[in-house]
């Protein structure tokens, strides 16, 4: 039940859609004598808010917030188990459609993973992810991913691939499963946790909650340092807004679901020297 209704709250919370289908509802109203001045009046309010979603960074604002809570740790001075990395990189309509592998969201995630998979080859790198929809498409992003890596001499030993997860709660879930069935032994050490920059608060505090000790390592920040008035980029904006809203609700809805350790998780206090 909570899969089917956070991906039916996906849509709502989707701006873009939203506002299409409001535009689209009030055009219709225009030809319907008793409902014309209603429709123009909402057309005019659709109009001001898109303007003022594209002035104002509310988007840009929300997506920073979420983007800036884990710094990226060195490495080098880091001690981890493993690697785990979160799919959402592969579009899947493109792969379905054309057997095309197109990176278009997050390809941070997997550039940063054979990046790291190549220089610790003595640890293990776990990708996870099928597919985040509702319906069975037959597709598995960790199983398009493994293939293409293979089929472009990509590939390495250490990588190894959780194939069933629909979201990041499975993907918690799912890898621990993995972790306990081939290194029972690593299974209470830190792991380095990979996703984006703005999901990251969400996956750590469901990966603790289950039961990791993960290292956040975000990458793909899409925001600057620097917030300031948009230009005139009503699609844009539209977007931006779309992007920060969805995870601030998926946030609140798995927090209040038991599912994150707290609303918004942040970085672990480090204990004192003895």
């Amino acid at each position: 039940m909570f899969y089917f209704l956070s991906k039916t709250v996906g849509y709502i919370v989707n701006i873009g859609l939203v506002h299409g289908v409001v535009l689209l509802a009030l055009t219709a109203l225009i030809f319907l004598r008793r409902t014309r001045r209603f429709a123009l009046a909402g057309l005019v309010v659709v109009t001001v808010l898109s303007l003022l979603i594209t002035v104002f960074p509310l988007g840009a604002f929300l997506s920073r917030t979420l983007e800036t809570r884990f710094e990226k740790p060195d490495l080098d001075k880091t001690e981890f188990a493993g690697v785990i990395t979160l799919s959402g990189s592969i579009d899947a309509n493109g792969f379905l459609q054309r057997g095309d592998v197109q990176f278009l969201s997050a390809p941070d995630r997997v550039f940063t993973m054979l990046r790291v998979a190549n220089k610790y080859p003595d640890k293990p790198v776990i990708f996870t992810g099928g597919d985040g929809v509702l319906n069975d498409r037959g597709f598995s992003e960790a199983n398009v991913l493994r293939d293409w890596l293979y089929d472009s001499k990509l590939l390495t030993p250490n990588m190894h691939f959780e194939t069933e997860a629909r979201n990041t709660y499975e993907n918690a879930l799912n890898s621990h499963k993995v972790v306990y069935g081939n290194w029972p032994e690593l299974a209470q050490k830190p792991w380095l946790l990979i996703t984006s920059a703005d999901h990251m608060p969400r996956a750590a505090g469901v990966f603790r909650q289950v039961g990791w000790t993960v290292i956040p390592y975000p990458v793909g920040r899409l925001t600057s340092d620097d917030i300031h008035l948009a230009s005139l980029n009503v699609s844009g904006g539209i977007k931006s807004l779309s992007r920060g809203l969805r995870e601030w609700v998926g946030l609140t809805a798995y927090y209040l679901t038991g599912r994150t350790n707290e609303w918004f998780p942040g970085p672990m206090p480090v204990a004192p020297d003895n």
